[in-house]
């Protein structure tokens, strides 16, 4: 039994990357958290292959992979947010400009599932809001009623449909629907929740977190369970969540120091929820490296944000050769 004043979660640090890779087109990005600190790139894991779209490559940020695998989407890094930034779509192979936006500074920007649409958060004359921007007609064709970071909320049914969390109203969730534009409020039946991030379970339920502090499973409009994570750990957890093979992943490792008669046992752990029964797992890491904060890749691996690269389901290591295009 892990006790929960021994547990210690990883932080984000200037050398880790963000990472999404697509399972569909089995390509992904590698943007730094750190914007400018190191290379951005897209890569091809079929044909093992490298791209950057500036020939500096800590001049810009990858934002998004288009669903089809055929495009990114970048913003400019020599600007601060005093200033207007540059958004472009790239196609990748041509380094071809299909779209910028440069009179704004653009925080997030996502493709959707209308290919017309992207999903933007930016700042325009000091004021922030998060919108759909048409790409053919090139504007603004809806505004969110609430200012929220996309990353806090989640897309599904591929990419036709975002749900995310109200900002100023208690126990209410949003789907915004990229085929009308309707953007619909629902009330979540359960007291004294505060829905601060939405992530997306089995392609049609979704977990909920509580401002970091506890983690719901909402299904059919229901609250199936919970788990008080400020029950379990002293420290607070400041990660996300992701996905995998029926089990809901804290996406951020912890070190956990367990005391024996003799000596004090250090181990890197991944904790884990069942999706069924709501109870609290672990997997124990390979303890010869301090891993980072996970995302899916294919199959059961997932990587961490340094390119470790890890099986849920055999516990096998491998690595993606970061240092090599960083």
């Amino acid at each position: 039994m892990i006790s929960k004043n021994n547990v210690l979660f990883n932080k984000i640090d200037k050398k880790d990357y963000f990472i999404y890779i697509d399972k569909n087109t089995n390509r992904g990005i590698f943007s730094p958290y750190y914007r400018g600190m190191h290379n951005a790139f897209f890569y091809d894991f079929k044909l093992s292959k490298c791209r950057i779209f500036h020939k500096n490559a800590k001049s810009y940020s990858i934002l998004d992979l288009s669903l089809d695998g055929k495009k990114v989407m970048i913003v400019s890094n020599d600007a601060d947010e005093s200033l207007n930034n540059k958004l472009r779509i790239i196609e990748i192979g041509t380094n071809k400009i299909l779209l910028e936006i440069n009179y704004m500074y653009i925080y997030e920007a996502y493709f959707t599932g209308n290919p017309r649409y992207i999903l933007c958060r930016g700042k325009e004359f000091n004021l922030i809001n998060t919108f759909v921007y048409d790409i053919v007609n090139k504007n603004v064709v809806s505004i969110l009623k609430e200012n929220i970071f996309i990353s806090n909320g989640c897309f599904y049914d591929n990419r036709t449909f975002f749900t995310y969390p109200s900002t100023i109203e208690d126990n209410t969730i949003n789907h915004l629907n990229f085929l009308t534009l309707s953007d619909t409020k629902i009330a979540v039946d359960y007291t004294d929740i505060k829905i601060s991030k939405i992530y997306l379970v089995n392609k049609k339920d979704f977990a909920l977190l509580d401002e970091n502090k506890t983690i719901y499973l909402y299904s059919n409009k229901k609250i199936y369970w919970k788990i008080d994570l400020f029950l379990l750990f002293t420290s607070e957890y400041e990660g996300g969540l992701f996905y995998l093979d029926k089990k809901i992943y804290l996406d951020t490792p912890a070190l956990v120091k367990e005391s024996s008669d003799e000596e004090i046992i250090s181990s890197m752990v991944l904790f884990r929820i069942d999706e069924d029964s709501g109870n609290l797992e672990y997997l124990i890491l390979p303890n010869n490296i301090k891993f980072k904060k996970f995302t899916t890749m294919f199959g059961y691996k997932i990587i961490d944000t340094a390119g470790n690269v890890f099986d849920v389901r055999t516990n096998k290591l491998q690595s993606f050769p970061l240092k090599l295009y960083r």
